[in-house]
């Protein structure tokens, strides 16, 4: 596929996926970034493309919805330069394509377990039936995660796999599920309806889900180009958190919710994800690895490339 038919097909990608295509300034550079979902984990990157910290730099960011899988492959293959994809880009990386993971932008999961009222605890799920995604696919498996470390058999839970987060709250709104695996903001959204939360994955074990990863040949031969996006993004991330008012707005925006007072409770919920230095904590490095089924004999270096990163954060801290 020629260089000019990919960029009509990411474009037109962005624009029937109702991502907020804006107008690109004159001289910047149009970069594109394969991201699986608008997920408030990554946040902080789309406050940097609104607050023009990626034009600073004469870029230009547009972000294109696309399956994990298929992100991982058109990286792998350089016909996208950024994903934001990190279970996937990890096993990639993993098994022999030439692709790192450069960044943390979820440095802990925003998934939650939401129950009815009148399940006060986990332990009460037994024998009770819980929605989730596809089986074996991140959300169950933090559900099993979540089940497990309360001391519950999964086997005593029946598992209704719906598919998206959507899916599984009209699954607990009709009572085909007594409780349900999902992620901010979709726990607020049935709040009124009396649901409430249970467990905050987050609470239980420090994981990764979202990361950027680029190709090698892009941090050995663009360096500079990854340093500026790595910049931006660093500069968003401190921006959203010191900023909580004057960014729900744009949180609101960005996944859809109804007011600025659900916004600042999913705000609060998972400021703490984003780390202010993009990289994960030792243990969530080897958290997430073990979940993409890793040996822990595997060299990190074969996964991650945080180098640019360093130099990008050394630089910010200079001004």
């Amino acid at each position: 596929m020629r260089l000019r038919q990919r960029r009509t097909f990411f474009f037109l990608a962005a624009i029937l996926l109702g991502w907020p295509v804006t107008s690109q300034a004159e001289g910047t550079q149009r970069l594109y970034l394969g991201t699986p979902t608008r997920s408030v984990s990554w946040f902080p990157l789309f406050v940097a493309m609104k607050k023009g910290f990626f034009q600073e730099q004469g870029l230009f960011s547009e972000p294109v919805l696309m399956d994990p899988r298929v992100a991982v492959t058109a990286l792998a293959a350089k016909e996208i330069p950024y994903i934001t994809v990190l279970g996937s880009g990890i096993s990639g990386a993993a098994r022999g394509l030439s692709i790192k993971l450069i960044m943390v932008l979820g440095a802990k999961s925003h998934r939650v377990l939401v129950a009815s009222s009148k399940i006060t605890s986990v332990s009460e799920l037994r024998g009770r039936t819980v929605a989730t995604g596809q089986i074996g696919a991140d959300p169950h498996q933090d559900l099993l995660l979540v089940l497990r470390r309360h001391g519950i058999d999964p086997k005593e839970v029946k598992v209704l796999p719906v598919g998206s987060d959507m899916n599984r709250v009209i699954a607990l709104k009709t009572n085909r599920a007594q409780a349900m695996i999902t992620g901010v903001p979709y726990d607020l959204l049935v709040e009124k309806d009396g649901f409430k939360q249970l467990v905050y994955v987050k609470d239980v074990m420090e994981l990764p889900i979202m990361g950027l990863a680029t190709h090698d040949d892009w941090i050995r031969e663009r360096p500079q180009e990854v340093k500026k996006i790595l910049t931006a993004i660093l500069r968003g991330i401190a921006f959203t958190k010191a900023n909580r008012e004057e960014v729900l707005p744009l949180l609101k925006e960005f996944v859809g919710l109804e007011d600025l007072e659900m916004a600042g409770k999913a705000f609060d919920t998972v400021k703490d994800i984003w780390p202010v230095n993009g990289m994960p904590s030792d243990e969530g490095l080897r958290n997430v690895f073990a979940r993409a089924g890793l040996s822990p004999s595997m060299p990190v270096e074969k996964i991650v490339n945080w180098s640019l990163l360093i130099e990008a954060e050394k630089l910010l801290s200079r001004r």
